[in-house]
C-alpha cells in the first residue's frame, strides 16, 4: 500500500512538473519564436538541460542506493557528505572542461550552426553561462538519491516542478523588463534564459537539501567517507550513461535539424510535446515497476525468471501501448492545430508553427516505442543487465544518427524525426531479443491480445479523428477560440471511440 501511496505521489508530481515544463516552453516559444535566439539557446542549455533532467530526477538513485548501507535514515551524515563533495567537485570539473571548449562542443551539437556566426556565438554564450548548473544538478541528483533512501519521496518528486517555477519566475523578469523594447536583446535574452536553467538547478538543489535528514555541520566529511565515496563516483558513471542515452539521441536529432533555420529549436518544442506522456510512463516505471519486479524476481527466482515478473512485465508494456498508442495517433493527426493552440502567439508566428507540426506530426510516432522501450529497460536494470541496456542504446543511437542525418535533406525537418523513430524502434527491439534470451520476457496469449486490442481501438480512434480533421479543417485553420473548441471536441470524441473500442476489445473491464 505504502509502494502505490508513493507511486502515486511520484506521479501527480511529475504531471505537475511537466505541466509547469510546457508553460515554460510556451513562454519561451512567445517570445522568440523559433528564430535565432530560440535555436542558439536550445543547442546551448542542452547539456545543463540534460544533466538537470538526468541528476536532478533521480538518475543517481540506481548507482548510489545500491552501494549504501541499510540504515533506517539513509547513510551516516559523514559518507552524505563525501558523496555531495566528490560528485560536485567532479561536475565542477566536467562544467570547467564544457566551458572552456564550449565553441567545439557547439559545433559537434549544431554543426549547422557553422555558417552563421549569429546562432554560433549565442549558443556558446548560454552554454557557457549555464554550466553553472552542472555542479547544482550534481548535487541535487546525490541529495534526492540520500533523502529516498531515508524513506521520503515527495520533496525529490517536487523538486523538479520548484525548478521549473524558478525558470518561469526568470523569464517572467525579463519578459517584464523587455516589455515594447525594439532593441535587439539577443544576447541579453540568452543570458537570462541561461541564468534561468541555473536558477532552476539551484531550486531543485534547495527543495531536495531542506528534506536532507542530516544537521549541515554532521555532513563534514573524513578520509574514511571519502575513500568509500569514490567507487561510488567511478560506479556512477556507466549507471548515468545509459540512463542518458535516450536522450543523447534527441542531441543527435538537433545536430541534424541544425542545418534549417529554426529547426533545432522547432524539434525541441515537438519533443516537449512528446515527452509529456512519456514521463508519466517513465515515473510509473520507476516508481512501482523497478522494485516490483526486483523484489518478485529475489523472492521467487533469484535469476529473475518468475511467473509473477513476466506477469508484471507483461502488464507493464499492455499499459504503456495503451496509454501512447492513442496519443501517439492523436498528435500525429492533429500536429498542425496542437501546436497552434498551444503555441502561436507572439513571435511564434504561422511559419514557426508550421515547422514544428511537421517535426511532431513524424515525432509522435516514436512515443509508443520508445515508452515500451522505457519499460524494458527498467527490467533489465531491475535484474542486472546494465550492459544489455547500454549495447542496445549505442546501436539504436548510431542507426539513429545515420537515419536522421541521411534523411535530412529530402524530408527536411521530418529526417532527424525519424531518425528519433528508428532509433526508437532499434531500441525496443534489441531490448524484447535480449530479455527474452534470458528468459525474463515471456508473453502469454493473454498479453499479445491485449496488444493487438490497443493497436486495434488506436485505429478506430485515428479513423474517426483524420475523418474529423477532414470535414473541419476550415474552422481547425482559422485558430482563436473556434479553432481552439473544435480541436477540443475532436480529442474529446478521439478518447470516447478509443474508450468504446478497448471496452468492446476487453482492455477495460466491464461492470
Amino acid at each position: 500500500m505504502s509502494l502505490l501511496r508513493h507511486a502515486s505521489t511520484v506521479v501527480s508530481l511529475t504531471l505537475l512538473s511537466r505541466g509547469l515544463g510546457f508553460a515554460r516552453d510556451a513562454a519561451v516559444a512567445a517570445l522568440f519564436g523559433t528564430g535565432a535566439v530560440a535555436d542558439a539557446s536550445v543547442a546551448g542549455l542542452a547539456i545543463p538541460q540534460l544533466a538537470r533532467r538526468l541528476l536532478g530526477e533521480g538518475a543517481l538513485n540506481a548507482a548510489i542506493l545500491p552501494r549504501l548501507p541499510a540504515a533506517s535514515a539513509g547513510p551516516a551524515p559523514r559518507l552524505a557528505g563525501a558523496l555531495i563533495l566528490v560528485f560536485t567537485l567532479a561536475a565542477v570539473l566536467i562544467a570547467a572542461l564544457l566551458a572552456l571548449f564550449m565553441p567545439q562542443v557547439t559545433a559537434l551539437l549544431a554543426p549547422g550552426f557553422l555558417d552563421d556566426p549569429a546562432r554560433a556565438e549565442g549558443a556558446v554564450l548560454a552554454g557557457r553561462i549555464a554550466m553553472l548548473a552542472l555542479p547544482l544538478a550534481a548535487g541535487a541528483g546525490v541529495l534526492a538519491a540520500l533523502v529516498n533512501a531515508a524513506g521520503r519521496v515527495t520533496r525529490p518528486a517536487f523538486a523538479p516542478a520548484a525548478g521549473n517555477l524558478a525558470v518561469l519566475a526568470v523569464i517572467g523578469a525579463f519578459a517584464f523588463f523587455h516589455a515594447g523594447t525594439a532593441e535587439d536583446v539577443g544576447s541579453r535574452a540568452l543570458a537570462f534564459l541561461a541564468v534561468a536553467t541555473v536558477a532552476g538547478a539551484l531550486a531543485q538543489a534547495m527543495v531536495i537539501g531542506a528534506a536532507l535528514p542530516h544537521r549541515p555541520g554532521t555532513l563534514l566529511p573524513d578520509r574514511a567517507a571519502l575513500k568509500a565515496a569514490l567507487p561510488v563516483l567511478i560506479a556512477a558513471g556507466p549507471t548515468l550513461f545509459a540512463a542518458a542515452l535516450p536522450q543523447l539521441r534527441i542531441l543527435v536529432a538537433n545536430a541534424g535539424a541544425s542545418e534549417l533555420e529554426g529547426g533545432v529549436s522547432a524539434l525541441f518544442y515537438a519533443t516537449r510535446l512528446v515527452e509529456l506522456p512519456l514521463g508519466l510512463v517513465g515515473a510509473s516505471a520507476g516508481a512501482v515497476l523497478l522494485p516490483a519486479l526486483a523484489a518478485h524476481g529475489r523472492a521467487e527466482d533469484p535469476a529473475g525468471h518468475s511467473p509473477r515478473g513476466h506477469k508484471l512485465l507483461g502488464d507493464a508494456l499492455v499499459a504503456a501501448l495503451a496509454l501512447t498508442a492513442p496519443a501517439a495517433a492523436g498528435l500525429a493527426l492533429l500536429a498542425e492545430p496542437i501546436v497552434r493552440v498551444l503555441f502561436q502567439r507572439g513571435a511564434f508566428d504561422a511559419a514557426a508553427a508550421a515547422l514544428t507540426a511537421e517535426a511532431l506530426a513524424m515525432l509522435a510516432l516514436s512515443l509508443p516505442l520508445q515508452a515500451m522501450e522505457r519499460i524494458l529497460s527498467t527490467a533489465a536494470f531491475a535484474q542486472g543487465l546494465g550492459r544489455l541496456v547500454t549495447r542496445t542504446s549505442v546501436a539504436a543511437l548510431l542507426a539513429g544518427g545515420g537515419i536522421g542525418f541521411a534523411a535530412a535533406g529530402p524530408l527536411g525537418l521530418a529526417g532527424p524525426a525519424l531518425g528519433v523513430v528508428a532509433s526508437s524502434l532499434v531500441a525496443l527491439a534489441g531490448l524484447w531479443v535480449g530479455l527474452a534470451r534470458a528468459g525474463l520476457l515471456r508473453l502469454g496469449g493473454g498479453e499479445w491480445r491485449l496488444l493487438a486490442g490497443c493497436l486495434l481501438a488506436t485505429l478506430a480512434m485515428a479513423v474517426m479523428v483524420g475523418l474529423g480533421a477532414h470535414l473541419l479543417a476550415a474552422p481547425l485553420a482559422a485558430g482563436g477560440l473556434h479553432g481552439t473548441l473544435t480541436l477540443g471536441l475532436l480529442v474529446l470524441a478521439g478518447i470516447a471511440v478509443y474508450g468504446l473500442a478497448a471496452r468492446s476489445l476487453g482492455l477495460l473491464p466491464r461492470r
